[in-house]
């Protein structure tokens, strides 16, 4: 299920937790699809006063009670690549993301 524009409007601030239910940090800013428009990143401050944001992608997260989570580890959202975050993604940015996250754009081909 993909999250909508109005359900991430309303958790704004949100707690973002990792697959294990484990806080990571607050939702920052969402980041939308450069070809579709639909959001699919979240930035999460993270570290000490929420010195650090990471991005986390929306395709497989899910929101649960008021919070928002992620289907990847702790370890694994807090070693994300560091990118500006500067209100756009480029693609490059996406792709680096992307590989980071093991995002897949469509369906597993067969074996």
């Amino acid at each position: 299920m993909v999250i909508s524009h109005e359900q991430l409007n309303m958790l704004y601030d949100a707690e973002v937790v990792d697959q294990d239910g484990e806080k990571v940090g607050a939702m920052g800013q969402i980041y939308l699809d450069n070809a579709t428009g639909e959001p699919a990143w979240i930035t999460v401050r993270t570290g000490w006063f929420g010195g650090r944001r990471v991005f986390v992608p929306l395709t497989t997260a899910e929101v649960l009670d008021g919070q928002i989570r992620c289907a990847y580890s702790m370890a694994k959202i807090k070693g994300a690549p560091d990118i500006e975050v500067d209100g756009h993604l480029s693609e490059a940015d996406e792709q680096d993301l992307d590989a980071y996250y093991a995002v897949d754009e469509g369906p597993m081909p067969s074996a």
